[in-house]
């Protein structure tokens, strides 16, 4: 019988810790890219390279002197969710007459955005039901034209659970 050589083992050692290492971060790269809540901006390379354009459009959003604020609510569970925006002019006066459209997106599931127009209402606000299907905060981007005037805004808003 022959005896063993001491250090043996270390080769199957190192052996286990690289093949370890390499299981580990096969589960890592795999969670990254299956990971439900991760998105990416659209269109981000054409926003990037059109950003003074961006700029400028949000100093004329600023002159027009106009402001916005917008609630989600909604009825009864699984009911589809409302969305109230009331949009003002300089003077606080109601903007009446104006074609809106939001893009409202889960601050967790940024790659499913919600698209909609909102039709104006009797009080001078506009509003819609949109399949808004998560409580918490939504950002709603607002995007409204009247005859040569373009608003865009941001807004962050909370769905309360129901």
């Amino acid at each position: 019988m022959t005896a063993r050589r001491a250090g043996w083992y270390w080769p199957w050692i190192v052996t286990a810790l690289l093949v370890g290492s390499a299981a580990v971060q096969g589960v890592i790269i795999w969670a990254a890219t299956h990971d439900p809540s991760f998105a990416i901006e659209p269109d981000y390379y054409r926003k990037a390279v059109a950003w003074d354009a961006r700029l400028a459009e949000e100093r004329a959003s600023a002159a027009l002197g106009w402001t916005a604020t917008a609630s989600l609510t909604r009825a009864s569970a699984g009911a589809p969710a409302a969305i109230v925006l009331s949009l003002r002019g300089a003077g606080r006066e109601p903007v009446r007459g104006a074609h809106v459209r939001v893009t409202a997106i889960h601050n967790r599931d940024g790659a499913h955005p919600v698209i909609g127009a909102l039709a104006e209402r009797a009080d001078g606000a506009y509003g819609a039901e949109l399949p808004l299907e998560r409580a918490g905060l939504w950002e709603v981007r607002v995007d409204a034209t009247r005859g040569a005037e373009r608003f865009s805004a941001s807004l962050r808003t909370d769905l309360p659970p129901r």
